[in-house]
């Protein structure tokens, strides 16, 4: 809808004037009628037109009175003038309303982005707001002192925590100087509703010698944009954060770790050196064995640690599922720890009245179970003192579709530990004492695993503890329970058999582990053949005339050819014996997976280094059937 008036308007001397008031409803971004409109000064215009009026009334009367052509053509004339003026100055003012009318638009255009926009004259000190989201009544006026219109935004609109920064920003007096060489200039502010917005001075118009005499300020919400970079330097900072912290782990753990494995080596060394000159004394020299294997063995269960560690921390450790009678698992791990507590001196209570055991036969990992708790047992008795005790309670917490939860109850009367080193007792080396390495030979490795192991079980545990007085820990495990297993007859076995008179393939690239197991098998009465890798035990069997060898012994990580890719070469060799004869793997890798890995191999038997004869034996016996 357009309309057209025209009245009298005031002017600054005090003198009035005729204006033509042309405009347009619209309707704006909220829905509310707008008034869109030109005014235009009109004074000349109808002083003309009542000049014209007035030529009219006397050319009327002479037009009644007189005759001629020519009068009347200059009446009409001056008529013609007048109308095409008024054409003119309303073509004129439907142009300037139309001008008016897109301008108008590319307002509202720019409202949708900024959510305000408004003028600053800066030599007059005065501001106009140009489009407020359709809310100009937020401010004092759409027109005002520039000041008037700072202060608004700095009291209503920034957070206060911003309120020195936004007033320097908004100091109008320097605008035209920080302008001078710039089309803009900009800076991030929070407002009072939390949201973020981009603020940003744009010079409008520079005078002839190039200064800021108007500029707009306009104000973008970015607090989605905001929000998403916040959020990314956060993650930045928190990668790098996490990236030093693994930084100063891994430092922490070459220096634990060279602290920890120097102690037992040097222990070792020292120990030969001091048998190299006293091998005349027989009694030390034993007594010194007997020192090194201690050292030995602790190094051994500390590389064991680091490695089980390592596979939980990269999620490596695969649990297994199988049968497991929790009794013999029992009876298992008490017949390993038995022996620690009576040397310690610590009493052993199992409380087996009160270990309540409904569901005997389950499924789960039993390595890694019984590891779990040989660790807490361990401490138990490493931390304990002499005329200690160890008490067991075990019971059944909930039971129901196929499953159960059985919770173990383990209390030491140990020297306990502080309230703030519980907080931190399941992080990797983590030690009550300094000197704890050196004192109870800990590598505060145990509780990690346990931890690591029981989440992936799905367990729990917990423990109380108080320094002096002693710990408790209580594990819960759930498990599926299995059926009873049939019964049959006992078969008589030996932990040992007879490998006299076999002839045995030896493949091992380092020379003294392969010199200690030659020495140690000949002992028991077997021909060895050493080869120092897989190619070369390919080939030596090959060459060899069927039934030379009777069994082969191969490490894993050999050069050239490694032990998976010799017993597969092996496997695959047009001969009788290929497919039969026993490959039993030698390894330093020595995980659950790595059993499975050698028999999908084609190996017969997994030995995990270090080998204890014995076992190497039994293997051996077992797979060419001479158990005794």
């Amino acid at each position: 809808m357009t309309y057209e008036t025209t009245y009298r308007m005031p002017r600054r001397d005090g003198s009035w004037f005729w204006t033509v008031d042309k405009g347009k409803v619209v309707r704006a971004e909220d829905g509310r009628l707008a008034i869109l409109s030109v005014c235009t000064d009109m004074s000349d215009f109808l002083h003309r037109q009542k000049e014209l009026e007035s030529q009219n009334s006397v050319s009327d009367y002479l037009f009644r009175n007189l005759s001629g052509g020519t009068f009347l053509q200059c009446i009409l004339s001056d008529v013609s003038r007048f109308v095409a003026e008024r054409e003119q100055r309303e073509a004129e003012l439907e142009r300037l309303l139309k001008a008016s009318e897109e301008r108008y638009e590319i307002i509202r255009a720019l409202g949708t982005v900024y959510q305000d926009i408004s003028v600053i004259d800066l030599k007059a000190q005065r501001y106009t707001l140009v489009s407020g989201c359709g809310k100009s009544e937020q401010y004092q006026g759409s027109t005002g002192p520039s000041g008037e219109f700072r202060s608004f935004v700095l009291n209503e609109i920034i957070a206060p925590a911003q309120h020195e920064e936004a007033a320097v920003f908004l100091d109008f007096s320097t605008a035209a100087e920080r302008l001078r060489e710039k089309r803009f200039i900009a800076r991030e502010f929070k407002g009072q509703n939390g949201a973020w917005y981009l603020v940003t001075l744009t010079a409008k118009n520079r005078d002839k010698n190039g200064n800021v005499t108007n500029l707009l300020v306009s104000a973008r919400n970015i607090d989605e944009q905001k929000t998403k970079e916040l959020e990314y330097q956060k993650n930045l900072e928190e990668a790098a954060a996490e990236a030093h912290r693994a930084n100063e782990a891994k430092t922490n753990f070459l220096h634990r770790m060279s602290h920890d494995i120097r102690t037992p080596l040097n222990g070792i060394i020292g120990l030969l050196k001091i048998d190299e000159t006293h091998f005349d004394d027989p009694a030390l020299v034993r007594e010194n064995h007997k020192k090194m294997a201690v050292a030995a063995d602790h190094l051994l269960s500390l590389i064991n640690d680091v490695l089980q560690m390592s596979k939980l921390e990269n999620g490596k450790a695969v649990l297994t599922h199988e049968f497991i009678s929790l009794i013999d698992l029992t009876q298992d791990i008490v017949s390993i720890i038995i022996g620690r507590t009576v040397e310690a001196g610590v009493e052993w209570d199992y409380e087996k009245g009160k270990a309540v055991i409904p569901y005997p036969y389950i499924y789960g990992s039993p390595v890694h179970l019984r590891q779990i708790f040989l660790n807490i047992y361990g401490n138990c008795i490493k931390y304990n003192r002499p005329g200690g005790k160890i008490t067991t309670i075990v019971d059944v917490l909930e039971e129901h579709d196929g499953m159960c939860t059985y919770r173990w109850t383990i209390i030491d009367t140990g020297i306990g530990m502080s309230q703030d080193f519980l907080q931190h007792i399941f992080e990797p080396f983590a030690q009550e004492k300094n000197d704890a390495r050196s004192a109870y030979q800990g590598t505060g490795l145990g509780m990690p695993i346990v931890k690591g192991l029981l989440d992936q079980m799905g367990g729990t545990i917990d423990i109380t503890s108080e320094v002096g007085v002693g710990s408790t820990f209580v594990i819960a495990i759930p498990f599926e329970i299995a059926p009873a297993p049939e019964v049959h007859p006992a078969k008589k076995t030996a932990a040992a058999g007879d490998i006299r008179g076999l002839h045995l393939l030896l493949a091992e690239d380092n020379d003294l582990n392969a010199e200690i197991a030659q020495v140690f098998l000949s002992d028991q009465g077997a021909k060895v053949t050493t080869v120092s890798d897989g190619r070369q035990a390919v080939d030596r069997f090959q060459l060899s005339a069927p039934g030379t060898f009777d069994v082969i012994l191969m490490d894993i990580m050999m050069p050239v050819m490694d032990g998976y890719a010799a017993t597969g070469a092996i496997r695959a060799l047009p001969r009788a014996d290929a497919k039969s004869i026993p490959v039993i793997a030698m390894t330093a890798n020595a995980f659950k997976e790595d059993t499975g890995r050698c028999l999908a191999a084609g190996m017969n038997a997994h030995l995990a280094k270090l080998l204890q004869i014995n076992e190497v034996v039994a293997a051996i016996a077992h797979c060419c059937r001479k158990e005794p």
